[in-house]
């Protein structure tokens, strides 16, 4: 998983749910890559192809459905059908046990902490201090354009 883990058992040792070979691990770099290899073209995906995606057996798929309470949807077979939003919020939790070091408790603790969303939500606020500047322009040119109507009106 790690670098040192395998060679060295006793640096996995954990505290606070967070595994203390993440530092070792941001100096040396993960030994496995982010898997980058979703399509988007596909509406479902099914688990075997999630589990080929992320060279995962399908019991850890299952296993971390459950862990991690995902609300994958279920075909008409019961089988389960994962949207590309499941994917990404896999990918998620990949990078966050396999690259980062996180255990699974320290993983989803930091999901609920909803740490993982603060570079979304300060997109979204630019945006909106976008939209809310140019709201600002419109008005101040829709008052002059009023102003300058009624002292046509005036005159």
């Amino acid at each position: 998983m790690l670098v040192f883990s395998a060679v060295f058992p006793f640096f996995r040792a954990e505290k606070n749910g967070v595994n203390r070979t993440a530092k070792v691990t941001q100096i040396v770099g993960p030994m496995e890559k982010l898997p980058t290899n979703i399509p988007a073209n596909k509406r479902y995906y099914s688990i075997s192809e999630v589990a080929k995606i992320f060279d995962f057996s399908v019991p850890k798929v299952r296993y971390w459905e459950e862990f991690f309470a995902l609300k994958i949807k279920r075909n008409g077979a019961n089988d389960r059908a994962f949207t590309y939003k499941d994917l990404q919020h896999l990918q998620l939790i990949y990078q966050l046990v396999e690259s980062k070091g996180y255990t699974l408790e320290g993983a989803r603790n930091h999901l609920k902490n909803k740490e993982h969303k603060q570079p979304e939500n300060a997109e979204l606020l630019d945006k909106l201090q976008g939209l809310r500047t140019f709201l600002v322009h419109l008005r101040e040119e829709m008052a002059a354009v009023q102003a300058e109507q009624e002292g046509r009106k005036a005159a």
